[in-house]
């Protein structure tokens, strides 16, 4: 009982305890101080932060779970239920498509080429619309919506929250950028 709750909390302490070392290297980066404007820090430790809640969290939920199961007594259903001959079989619906497979990891293959070309924005739209349409959904409208809503909230998420400079793309495609920014207000 207590090498299997250990068993299943040694992962969550090993992570626990990188973050938690992490943590304190986050806090030691050099730069200038701007006013009003965030550190480089500030997101290696929140998202370390939310790893550490995780894994305490994770760790107590494991070691309060894990109990003995109490013996089952065997009774005429059980022994039934126990001998039932009948193999499993996966759902219809469960085909594999290896296909779509190799056709979603070449659209990411591709995305990542068209980044300095297409600029964020646009390449992102596409990749989003693309690979829905490879997933087999059909919904055009949606697609459309969906990988325009996406790229822009990429975008703003990226350039205007944690302030990573995207790639803005070559000739027309930089202007269909900068317009893009200067509609989220982004400088």
């Amino acid at each position: 009982m207590v090498t299997d709750k250990l068993k299943a909390v040694v992962p969550y302490a090993a992570l626990l305890a990188g973050a938690a070392f992490l943590y304190r290297e986050a806090g030691r980066f050099a730069y200038a101080a701007r006013s009003g404007v965030l550190g480089p820090g500030v997101w290696p430790k929140a998202i370390l932060l939310l790893l550490i809640a995780v894994c305490a969290y994770e760790i107590v939920r494991r070691m309060n779970s894990i109990r003995r199961t109490p013996k089952r007594v065997a009774t005429t259903e059980t022994v039934a239920a126990d001998a039932d001959p009948a193999p499993a079989t996966p759902p219809a619906d469960a085909a594999r498509h290896p296909y779509l497979l190799l056709a979603g990891i070449a659209l990411t293959v591709l995305y990542v080429l068209a980044l300095d070309t297409l600029g964020f924005f646009l390449a992102t739209a596409l990749y989003l619309a693309l690979f829905m349409a490879v997933g087999r959904y059909r919904r055009i409208g949606i697609i459309v919506a969906t990988s325009v809503a996406g790229s822009l909230a990429f975008v703003f998420v990226f350039m205007k929250v944690v302030y990573v400079s995207l790639p803005l793309g070559t000739g027309p495609f930089q202007a269909v950028s900068l317009w893009i920014l200067s509609l989220l207000g982004v400088r």
